[in-house]
């Protein structure tokens, strides 16, 4: 389970393609939509104040150090079993 938390980080559509037992390869407007949404809950959880944008850009920095360790399937050279 905690190796599952991990690639969800790197991945958020991970549990997606479990589900549907095929490799989603995203594209990066669908990246960057999923890091809009992220930081408008962020804000909505915590508020647009000094502090609130403060510490929403705490956690998106802090998952994009996740995010970017993401490899698109396109490129690999061999796919994961």
């Amino acid at each position: 389970a905690c190796m599952m938390g991990r690639g969800a980080l790197i991945k958020p559509w991970l549990f997606t393609e479990i589900k549907e037992q095929r490799y989603w390869d995203i594209r990066s407007s669908e990246r960057l939509k999923l890091m809009r949404d992220y930081v408008g809950y962020g804000l909505d959880h915590w508020g647009s104040d000094t502090e609130g944008v403060e510490k929403t850009r705490s956690f998106l920095l802090e998952w994009q150090a996740w995010l970017c360790r993401y490899v698109p399937v396109g490129v690999m050279e061999v796919l994961p079993p």
